[in-house]
């Protein structure tokens, strides 16, 4: 039980003397409530306390009904974290002018520290996750039989002059010449794992008139004479394709990320679509710097600098993925009819609930896909800018198209809209079916979020998550690897104690660990000085090297031979990430790191 507390207590230490506030209210408080809840005072009503902290910085006063579920003091503001509320609110919950920026950041540390931390959600609440996943397909299929026809027609126009700028360097149109398939890291619908998904058994017919096996399934055409191939390789009718497997994985213990695991040939081909689109996309002359899926930190600097200027509002949406519909995709996609029928090919059209149900998706795709990502930010990007069109009254062609994507940005579900159009924005964003998270979403006040980036007049108030509970032995290589970046990062945002203690137990299971620059690899301390350790010089690189824990993925046996062998070869050629010269024999267990002990450079 105490695997959890014992980190909060340090934190709320630290952050006491940053503040000069008395914490030993908050301390007995926080102890009271975990006899009475469990750990899920820590993980859940917590971060609810901070949900509606968040809402009173952007509404100008803090109201009890910000904070329900905590008692608050006769003269004023909760009683929790009292000392630190009253640096940021007077007594009558208003924001005060001059709010402290540390005392934001330190309430947003105690109550988010644990708020993703990897554990499995209770039955009850995955229950509750599955009988949403219903209700959004219900309502996405609602949406689709009687949607708004003036705005998708508009939607329909601003896509196609997008999409036609996007395309525009493809030849007729048809993009088979430039794709490369790929399988992803995770497991797949048929729980078939690492190499053994280049063998393939299966092979949707539908996809045969646009992704023909034998073009992309075997590495030479040569090597279907007298190996039967074709006989080892099921081709399955449209009525017999297996549903994708809906599961859900921890996000926070409040509720569980929805994941659908596609069929082997399904995700093989999705992914030759994802690595054709996501260039072209982020490279056009109307959604390049707009529409970015490679580099998150344009919307963190944009959030951070509207933090302090307030110009530009930042969005969230609710179960973004789950909500953009196969109608959506496929008005989005009417211009560019056959790379439309292409994604389409590949889209898996049934879905089997974790409770055995099977139903028909009204969605384009749950995230798993990996054409989810690039067509919903295509959608949330196109159904804006198709609003501010109309709402100009301005033809929709290329010219008025480009004006109209200034000061919008999108990564994901996090889109960044200028404030005095936010409010529209969000009412635009609901009537096309998509659901805006009002907690999630600024653009009054000084608070903004955005892609992993938390500021409060322009400065970062991004808190320090716990991602794993407390190690306990060298096995837990994950864990370990993760409490040393917490550790260094706790140093060098300044709770040095939290960061002393986590330093303390890290080593009880491994020994000391040396003191090295940010540069240096394997499980290092950092420190605000340049001093390093060094421990050995080498003549032959002609530097110091110092020994240490170094994390490195572990393996299973998993051989590759024949055609499936020279496919993966082929696919490989070119590739932008290292590949393991021992690919064909072993495959990387995701999610499990081990720990070696060896000489790494001190610098």
């Amino acid at each position: 039980m105490k695997s959890l507390s014992w980190l909060t207590e340090h934190v709320l230490a630290d952050a006491s003397m940053r503040c000069d506030a008395d914490h030993s209210r908050d301390l007995i408080e926080i102890t009271k409530r975990i006899e009475h809840e469990g750990e899920s005072f820590l993980t859940i009503s917590l971060p609810a306390f901070n949900q509606g902290f968040e809402r009173a910085l952007a509404e100008g006063k803090l109201l009890k009904a910000h904070t329900p579920s905590f008692r608050w003091h006769r003269r004023g503001l909760p009683e929790f974290l009292r000392g630190f509320l009253s640096q940021v609110f007077d007594f009558e919950g208003n924001l005060l002018p001059n709010a402290s920026v540390e005392a934001i950041s330190c309430i947003r540390q105690v109550c988010l520290l644990h708020k993703k931390v990897l554990r499995e959600c209770t039955e009850v609440r995955k229950r509750r996750s599955i009988n949403a996943y219903r209700q959004c397909e219900n309502d996405v299929r609602s949406w689709s039989q009687e949607p708004p026809r003036e705005a998708l027609s508009a939607f329909a126009k601003t896509a196609a002059v997008v999409w036609s700028e996007i395309m525009r360097g493809v030849p007729f149109g048809d993009p088979r010449h430039a794709l490369r398939p790929s399988h992803g890291p995770g497991t797949t619908r048929e729980r078939i794992l690492g190499n053994s998904k280049w063998n393939f058994r299966k092979w949707h017919r539908r996809m045969e008139t646009y992704f023909p096996y034998d073009d992309f399934g075997i590495a030479s055409i040569r090597n279907m004479d007298g190996n039967g191939l074709f006989q080892g390789v099921d081709f399955v009718e449209p009525a017999d394709e297996q549903p994708v497997r809906v599961v859900f994985v921890p996000k926070t213990q409040k509720t569980p990320r929805v994941i659908a695991i596609e069929p082997v040939c399904v995700q093989f081909m999705q992914q030759a679509m994802m690595n054709f689109l996501v260039p072209l996309i982020e490279k056009g002359s109307l959604t390049g710097g707009r529409v970015n899926f490679s580099d998150q930190s344009i919307n963190g600097v944009i959030a951070k600098l509207s933090s302090r200027d307030g110009t530009l509002a930042t969005l969230d949406l609710s179960e973004a993925s789950d909500r953009v519909s196969s109608l959506h995709v496929w008005t989005m996609l009417e211009s560019v009819p056959l790379l439309r029928d292409m994604i389409f090919a590949c889209r898996s059209t049934h879905a089997e609930l974790p409770d055995g149900d099977i139903v028909e998706l009204s969605k384009f795709a749950s995230m798993g896909s990996a054409c989810c990502f690039p067509m919903e930010a295509m959608v949330f990007f196109i159904t804006i800018v198709s609003r501010r069109l109309v709402e100009l009254k301005l033809p929709i062609n290329e010219r008025n198209v480009a004006k109209c994507c200034k000061s919008l940005y999108v990564y994901g579900d996090d889109i960044i809209v200028p404030a005095d159009e936010a409010s529209t924005v969000c009412g635009h964003l609901q009537l096309m079916g998509l659901k805006v998270n009002s907690h999630k979403s600024f653009w009054t006040g000084k608070f903004r979020e955005s892609c992993g980036m938390d500021a409060y007049d322009g400065e970062r108030v991004t808190p320090i998550y716990s991602r794993y509970e407390r190690p306990s032995n060298r096995q837990d290589g994950s864990a370990l690897t993760s409490w040393v970046s917490m550790a260094n990062q706790f140093y060098m945002a300044g709770f040095w104690k939290t960061a002393k203690a986590v330093r303390a137990h890290v080593e009880s299971i491994l020994g000391p660990l040396p003191f090295l620059s940010s540069r240096g690899s394997g499980l290092f301390w950092t420190n605000y000085s340049n001093v390093v350790q060094m421990s050995r010089w080498v003549q032959d690189t002609m530097s110091y090297k110092v020994k240490t824990w170094v994390p490195r993925l572990t393996y299973r046996n998993d051989p590759l031979d024949g055609d499936a062998a020279l496919l993966k070869c082929f696919l490989l050629v070119g590739s932008k990430e290292p590949v393991d010269p021992k690919h064909l024999a072993r495959s990387v267990v995701r999610g499990k790191l081990a720990l070696s002990y060896r000489w790494v450079p001190s610098t």
